[in-house]
């Protein structure tokens, strides 16, 4: 049993998912402000402090924004958060390449298959089409009339024929 005690006029499940998504912003602004090597200003100006902390608040934002999205499409199942980032990392484009991305322009250096269906389940690269899959079996011969044989009877060939008369 989870008690929770607020001066908002919220409801239930509301106040839990807001719990929830404080508990992720927390561990996201942890990392950022403590984890990172972020470049310091080395001086305790007002504004220093402040776009510091605006830097912080932007990149935490922005991580738990990429976390929603990768559990949404099921890629932290099978993966780190840290795994994922870094075969992102691995994704380059070109500079004059296409304002759409697609996985087939040939405009992204040195990406792995991988990454590229990790960029398609989140939506950063349009998959290639894939082509119709092939029909099962054999192709049937094309019937052209003039070659055509007389189909054989049906059943076993007898061994000796019969007399003619």
């Amino acid at each position: 049993m989870i008690v929770l005690e607020s001066d908002q006029d919220l409801d239930l499940k509301t106040a839990y998912l807001c719990y929830d998504d404080r508990w992720l912003l927390k561990v996201v602004f942890n990392r950022y402000k403590n984890d990172e090597c972020l470049d310091h200003t080395n001086c305790q100006g007002d504004f220093s402090v402040m776009g510091s902390e605006f830097i912080n608040f932007l990149s935490t934002v922005a991580t738990c924004r990429i976390i929603r999205k990768a559990g949404k499409v099921g890629l932290l199942d099978n993966m780190s958060y840290a795994e994922l980032m870094d075969d992102l990392s691995s994704a380059w484009r070109l500079m004059d390449s296409p304002a759409e991305p697609a996985t087939d322009d040939g405009c992204w250096v040195h990406t792995l298959n991988a990454v590229f269906a990790e960029l398609e389940a989140l939506g950063l690269s349009k998959p290639a089409p894939k082509p119709e899959p092939k029909k099962r079996g054999r192709k049937p011969k094309p019937k052209d009339p003039a070659t055509m044989k007389p189909k054989r009877p049906r059943g076993r060939p007898r061994k000796s024929p019969l007399p003619a008369g």
